[in-house]
């Protein structure tokens, strides 16, 4: 899905225009750009959605929305850094993998 700033608006019925390119001159939003002008996809709406959220329904103050977007961020890159690393210990060895999953499981343990 790539929508333009004119169908995203239409797409999120809580967001005006305004707020939009707020948003984006403020970053908290990064479409990617085109000739036409920027350009919008999945993740970027879902974003937006969550942005309408915090500030309309949570009435989260925008100085408070750049650290509560930067810790949904990393949160996001973990997740996405243990989905990797599950699936690269899926290919291991099973004597590999349970030696590793014996190591975090003393590790969670406080047995460090």
């Amino acid at each position: 899905m790539k929508l333009d700033e004119q169908s995203v608006v239409a797409h999120v019925e809580r967001l005006t225009m305004r707020e939009l390119r707020l948003w984006v001159r403020q970053g908290w939003v990064r479409p990617a750009a085109s000739d036409d002008g920027p350009v919008f996809d999945e993740v970027d709406v879902a974003r937006i959605r969550l942005l309408c959220d915090l500030r309309k329904e949570m009435d989260l103050p925008s100085s408070a929305v750049p650290p509560v977007l930067t810790l949904i961020d990393q949160l996001h890159r973990a997740r996405r850094d243990l989905r990797r690393l599950s699936e690269a210990l899926d290919e291991q060895p099973q004597d590999v993998r349970r030696m590793v999953l014996a190591s975090v499981r003393r590790r969670m343990a406080g047995g460090d």
